[in-house]
């Protein structure tokens, strides 16, 4: 036990000067992002970092990481379409920009002598700092299988952020509850199911409110995808 604790003390001294005692690694709240990050153009309308909305309803969604045959396109596109009830016909990628939000703080876990489950305080500890290390150095980089593992949280959490400012875009222009608002296949409904607006239509009221960080995020029992 001794020694293990010394090769994972060891690998973050080497991968970050030091281990820092209560170093923390980004939340997925701190990667969300603005909307403007994502440099919406003609007509678009982004919601966070990491989601945009066309005037035809089409959602963009932000790739942080290269597409080399492991289906990262699909996977990560639907984290944010799951959690946005956004029209799978609907989503798209685009390549996201230069920007720390984008960081893989996954990637140097794969150092770290640690097994899966060891969870910890020193195991806890050393991901947190190697996660930051990451997030500091903004490495946008693909490889050691990090990409679902790195945007499993912060790509839901931008899905389910955009979807709370699209249903409060809805429930201001009705004068309704939010919370009694559904949404379905990129498509908003009043408590009443007698009202509708589509994405593309509640996008620029949207993106005018304040991004919301503080939202749940589903169950596996309410996933589609």
């Amino acid at each position: 036990m001794r020694r293990r604790h010394l090769l994972i003390a060891g690998a973050v001294v080497a991968a970050g000067g030091g281990l820092v005692v209560g170093f923390s690694a980004p939340t997925p709240a701190s990667r969300l992002g603005r909307g403007r990050l994502f440099d919406p153009q003609d007509g678009e309308v982004g919601l966070n970092g990491w989601v945009k909305i066309t005037p035809d309803d089409r959602v963009v969604v932000a790739m942080p990481r290269s597409e080399m045959g492991q289906g990262v396109q699909t996977a990560l596109a639907m984290l944010v379409a799951d959690e946005l009830d956004a029209d799978w016909s609907l989503v798209s990628t685009e390549q996201a920009p230069i920007a720390r939000i984008y960081a893989n703080t996954a990637l140097l876990t794969n150092i770290l002598p640690l097994l899966p489950d060891d969870d910890g305080l020193l195991a806890r500890a050393a991901r947190a700092s190697v996660q930051r290390l990451g997030w500091l150095l903004s490495l946008q980089v693909t490889g050691g299988s990090s990409s679902v593992r790195d945007a499993w949280e912060p790509m839901r959490l931008a899905g389910a952020s955009a979807r709370a400012m699209l249903v409060e875009a809805a429930a201001r222009r009705w004068s309704v509850e939010g919370s009694d608002c559904k949404v379905e296949n990129g498509v908003v409904l009043d408590p009443a199911g007698t009202r509708k607006a589509r994405f593309g239509e509640l996008a620029p009221a949207a993106g005018a409110l304040d991004v919301p960080t503080d939202v749940a995020l589903k169950s596996p029992t309410q996933w589609r995808l």
